[in-house]
């Protein structure tokens, strides 16, 4: 593909593979319903600047720590579709003696908040996908 861009909307089976871009053609994915379902893009090589180029993805994680009650992940800039995250785990580890109850209190705007009832030093692991079980 030379300086040509491919452009899908809300793609299904679709194959990329063992291909040439040149010249800063690239690959959109672009979300009208937030449909993707049976993409694989595969053994490409890109040949060109890296503008307009974002490696996005439907499942990510993210680990933080720090002293608080409030935890905010925020995922906007790894996740494909935007506000689309289905399924989260987390788990939170204490550094210390303490023992704090927490919860995971939101999920919105491919954020995660997670809460404690007391000020803690913690290392916080989130996982999360935008697939849908069917």
């Amino acid at each position: 593909m030379d300086y040509t861009s491919i452009v899908t909307e809300d793609p299904v089976q679709l194959h990329i593979s063992s291909s040439f871009f040149l010249g800063d053609a690239n690959i959109v994915l672009k979300s009208m319903k937030g449909v993707l379902d049976g993409v694989t893009i595969v053994d490409n090589m890109f040949s060109g600047s890296d503008k307009g180029m974002n490696l996005k993805a439907t499942v990510a994680k993210k680990s933080m720590q720090g002293n608080g009650t409030l935890w905010n992940v925020d995922f906007n800039n790894i996740l494909l579709f935007p506000n689309f995250i289905q399924n989260v785990q987390y788990s939170l580890s204490s550094i210390g003696s303490s023992f704090p109850n927490h919860v995971l209190r939101t999920v919105s705007d491919n954020r995660v908040v997670i809460e404690a009832n007391e000020a803690v030093y913690v290392n916080v692991f989130v996982a999360v996908d935008q697939s849908v079980s069917s």
